[in-house]
């Protein structure tokens, strides 16, 4: 038996500029349920997702349910080059990263979207 696929999910959108890292998140949720190894990746102002303030964000009832769902399933976001200490009620589990790592990671995906 082959090793599931990993699919990595890099979003550097503004949530407070734009509605894409919404959709990033619902594409990434749609793409999870299949048989693929799932990782998503916030970097700098995507990060704000993760913060109290969701609904005064672009689509912000929708990221909410989204985040939900990565709660419900166990998936970690891995978070670079933002203040952590916004993600500290995060409804998902937050791992820091930085670009070594976050390089580290995109070599060994098998897919890598990025949302900018």
């Amino acid at each position: 038996m082959t090793a599931e696929p990993t699919l990595l999910v890099l979003i550097y959108a503004d949530p407070e500029k734009t509605g894409l890292t919404a959709e990033a998140l619902r594409i990434a949720m749609g793409l999870g349920t299949g048989r693929r190894k799932l990782q998503v990746v916030l970097m700098g102002p995507a990060a704000k997702v993760l913060g109290p303030d969701v609904d005064d964000l672009v689509d912000g009832e929708m990221i909410e349910n989204h985040l939900d769902v990565f709660a419900e399933w166990g998936t970690p976001f891995h978070v670079g080059g933002a203040d952590l200490g916004q993600a500290a009620d995060a409804p998902v589990d937050v791992v820091p990263i930085d670009d070594a790592a976050l390089a580290r990671m995109m070599a060994g995906a098998d897919h890598v979207m990025v949302f900018p």
